[in-house]
């Protein structure tokens, strides 16, 4: 059964992330492309033809969406739900201020509702973002580049020994979980553990 999976997720480019580029615009500007393979995010609803729009760029089209839902935020955590068709998205307003969103598709199905924080805390989420050169995307293809075949899962902007990072689960097609980290500043690979599940 496994093989059947696996062929057929193969044959439908579920994993492979569609056909063509995606391009987006990072929180500074610049232009980014999501190719056609790596996945970041794909869906496997099985609800939508290989070629339609949930086969390709699932976290990047939720990303768009909660950041288009709350003006001038930047991106700091990103996760699948409900076997890839909802994203939990978590972003931040320049004061720190951080909202939570529930994204389907391209459409916020909840929120934003903004997050309980202290002075404390909105100062830590201003800090991790100014320190983050990478955004979310710059990110994900990082991490993406590390694990061939991945789908991310999960992505949050984290600070792991006083270092900024973006850490990641990336599923492959033979079950493997990847935990991998990047330096939010540098792109350097900070960890990469797999384990079968």
């Amino acid at each position: 059964m496994k093989t059947t999976i696996i062929g057929v997720m193969a044959g439908a480019a579920v994993l492979a992330g569609g056909c063509g580029t995606a391009s987006h615009q990072g929180h500074e500007g610049h232009e980014l492309a999501a190719e056609s393979s790596p996945s970041i995010g794909t869906p496997t609803s099985g609800t939508a033809s290989p070629s339609g729009p949930e086969t390709a760029g699932g976290l990047k089209r939720a990303a768009q969406a909660a950041l288009a839902a709350v003006p001038g935020s930047v991106l700091v955590s990103i996760e699948t739900e409900a076997s890839g068709r909802l994203w939990e998205v978590q972003v931040v307003e320049k004061d720190g201020t951080e909202h939570q969103l529930d994204v389907e598709g391209e459409k916020v199905v909840n929120g934003p509702a903004t997050e309980d924080a202290d002075a404390d805390d909105k100062a830590e989420r201003r800090d991790q973002v100014a320190a983050a050169k990478l955004d979310y995307s710059q990110a994900a293809e990082r991490i993406l580049a590390t694990v061939p075949e991945g789908r991310l899962t999960e992505l949050n902007l984290d600070t792991e020994r006083d270092r900024t990072v973006w850490e990641a689960d990336v599923l492959t097609p033979d079950g493997t979980k990847h935990k991998v980290a990047v330096d939010a500043a540098t792109g350097e690979g900070v960890r990469n553990d797999g384990t079968t599940t």
